[in-house]
């Protein structure tokens, strides 16, 4: 089997830790390519699966840098919480060498397409789509509820693992977000900021928001405000087969993707949020359960009488 080893050769450990567990690697797969920069173009390469280490900041980085090209990944931890994580460093070689891995099981999980659509002035020219997003999404305007969305183009596209937010700015004041879901205008939400988030994105930022935990495997879109003004606004889940657009009426409001990719918005900028071509893909380890992992991640106590029926 062919493995592309990645990781964030910043982070403290990663690059010890893949040197310490290369050599055992290599007894079980055929390593065509390493990359710990972030630098290297995954789109092209020919590989089954994919050996990322580190925490889920470092997958994330791989499922945007492999774009179109999903390998299956599996997640070596040498973070801190790893809810992505499949495996710990020790049990690694036990896995390559097991049947399950001889025979992967693939879980295909959520990713979406963010796209804004800016205004177009007199004097500007719309720039060329294929720098902008390597075709995750069409040429087509979105539907939406906005009047003269001819008029728009769209300057930026983002592949989302975890979530995107409408964060404020300086002077810090309350946002003003109109949010629409498959061309309806549902509400316009007063408060410090707006999450969408897909499943695997449940257990960050909107979890520390007040967000439920969705299972990874689920089809389906989380909103989540961030301390909304109006105490009635709550947590809202969703198809993910629908399009979702938010747009900041007032405020100085940036749009953040994956807790990475950051850029401002301009008033009246369209945030169009719909379901990627594509999924992301993470190998099945049999003893990683949903529910163990989220016991050990999130330190949830449990009576151990009730857990052998006595």
């Amino acid at each position: 089997m062919r493995a592309i080893l990645l990781g964030n050769g910043k982070r403290e450990g990663v690059l010890e830790g893949v040197a310490a567990l290369r050599p055992e690697i290599e007894r079980y797969v055929e390593v065509v390519a390493a990359d710990f920069t972030g630098q290297l173009d995954l789109t092209t390469v020919d590989a089954d699966v994919a050996l990322v280490f580190g925490g889920d900041g470092s997958v994330l980085r791989s499922v945007h840098q492999m774009g179109e090209n999903q390998l299956p990944i599996l997640a070596v931890n040498l973070g801190t919480l790893g809810f992505l994580s499949s495996v710990d460093p020790d049990e690694l070689a036990p896995f390559l060498r097991s049947e399950a891995f001889e025979n992967i099981q693939v879980r295909e999980q959520l990713l979406l397409n963010c796209s804004v659509w800016r205004k177009r002035s007199s004097s500007e020219t719309t720039p060329d789509f294929k720098t902008i997003s390597s075709r995750l999404s069409s040429r087509a305007t979105p539907s939406t509820w906005l009047s003269g969305v001819s008029d728009r183009y769209c300057c930026s596209n983002h592949l989302v693992v975890n979530e995107v937010a409408l964060r404020g700015g300086a002077p810090f004041s309350i946002l003003k977000i109109d949010l629409a879901i498959d061309g309806e205008l549902v509400t316009r939400f007063r408060g410090d900021g707006l999450i969408v988030s897909t499943p695997v994105g449940s257990t960050g930022h909107s979890l520390s928001a007040g967000g439920p935990i969705l299972r990874n495997e689920a089809g389906l879109v989380l909103i989540t405000p961030i301390a909304p003004l109006a105490l009635n606004f709550r947590p809202v889940v969703d198809e993910a087969s629908r399009v979702y657009e938010l747009r900041a009426v007032t405020g100085e409001v940036f749009l953040v993707v994956d807790g990475s990719s950051r850029q401002k918005l301009d008033h009246d900028d369209l945030v169009v949020i719909r379901r990627a071509p594509f999924p992301f893909k993470m190998i099945r380890v049999p003893e990683n359960r949903y529910y163990r992992n989220l016991q050990r991640k999130l330190g949830w106590a449990f009576d151990a009488i009730a857990q052998t029926g006595k």
